[in-house]
């Protein structure tokens, strides 16, 4: 019972924050004009057309990368077992984050498909770096050296995508994808990013019962008849669609895939067949609740997103770390 109000309370308060994302930001527009939007769209009204063309799409994008982050990180907690584990914190949205740099020093505007592509070959060259450094002994699945590895690999990405960026002069054009932004969302990137992310995300409801079990520790896995090296190889694949799309998208945001699944598990329990559609649900919220945010706390002028997950995310980082889950 309680894990269907969650469901109904959460899905019609995610209702209501998209209306909401509509209607509220630097330029106010009236309920009447997004109606019409819909019903009876007139280009040359100036409401109607920055519903239609800016609003909309950004409001879709936000609901696609919340759930993006957000299952991507709770799946790579259960398949490592680490309380902290997020596509940010493990360096992959840093590597997406890389392949769009070069990307950009290669064209100067370069197509949704091509920015997706980059993004997928950043992100997976740190996931195969990490799954690489796991699978030693002297690493393993420990939380906290796993979270060390990311630290670094976020960091090295970082430093050769801002050096990339001094050489071919690619500032202007790269702070948007390291700050973290909604702004430049449009219908041609989501014509690409939604089959993908929604690809990621129903493989993820296939390979919940999987995950669960693997969450309980290999052995588990193993004696109930479960390969748990060929597990992980397909839930990162599914991470590596979810957060690479979800960085093409809005940059490399990190700690939404932190946050959400520790606030999920709280309401639906451990077990990943709930704990997945639920992080998906309760990060489309929190996305979109922070977007409409960014725009609200100084307009006309738009306080990065990622900056406000961030200020989230860290503090709910270092209480995990105080409470004594990572060990």
């Amino acid at each position: 019972m309680k894990r269907s109000v969650f469901f109904i309370l959460t899905s019609l308060l995610l209702l209501l924050a998209m209306i909401a994302s509509l209607k509220y930001g630097a330029v106010s527009i009236t309920w009447q004009e997004i109606g019409n939007s819909f019903t009876s769209f007139d280009i040359s009204e100036q409401g109607q057309q920055l519903v239609r063309t800016l609003r909309l799409p950004r409001m879709l994008g936000s609901v696609l990368v919340g759930a993006g982050f957000a299952t991507a990180g709770a799946l790579m907690q259960g398949i490592t077992n680490n309380p902290i584990a997020d596509s940010g914190l493990l360096g992959i949205n840093a590597g997406a984050g890389l392949g769009l740099a070069l990307v950009f020093a290669v064209t100067a505007s370069p197509s949704p498909l091509l920015a997706i592509i980059a993004s997928f070959f950043g992100a997976f060259v740190a996931l195969i770096i990490i799954y690489i450094a796991s699978s030693k002994l002297s690493i393993g699945f420990n939380p906290i050296r796993i979270v060390l590895l990311g630290a670094a690999l976020s960091a090295f990405f970082s430093a050769i995508s801002q050096s990339i960026s001094l050489v071919f002069h690619l500032n202007q054009d790269l702070t948007f994808w390291y700050v973290g932004g909604t702004a430049n969302i449009s219908w041609q990137q989501l014509h690409w990013a939604f089959p993908l992310v929604l690809i990621g995300l129903l493989g993820t409801i296939f390979l919940a019962p999987q995950v669960t079990l693997l969450s309980m520790g290999d052995e588990t896995a193993i004696t109930l008849g479960k390969k748990p090296a060929t597990i992980r190889k397909w839930s990162m694949t599914l991470v590596l669609l979810l957060a690479g799309t979800s960085v093409s998208l809005v940059g490399a945001v990190s700690f939404v895939g932190l946050i959400v699944p520790h606030v999920v598990r709280y309401f639906v329990g451990q077990d990943y067949r709930m704990v997945l559609p639920a992080s998906a649900l309760i990060g489309s919220l929190f996305f979109v609740i922070a977007d409409i945010a960014s725009r609200l706390i100084a307009p006309p002028l738009e306080t990065p997103v990622g900056v406000l997950v961030t200020i989230i995310g860290v503090p709910l980082l270092l209480l995990q770390i105080r409470r004594g889950s990572v060990t």
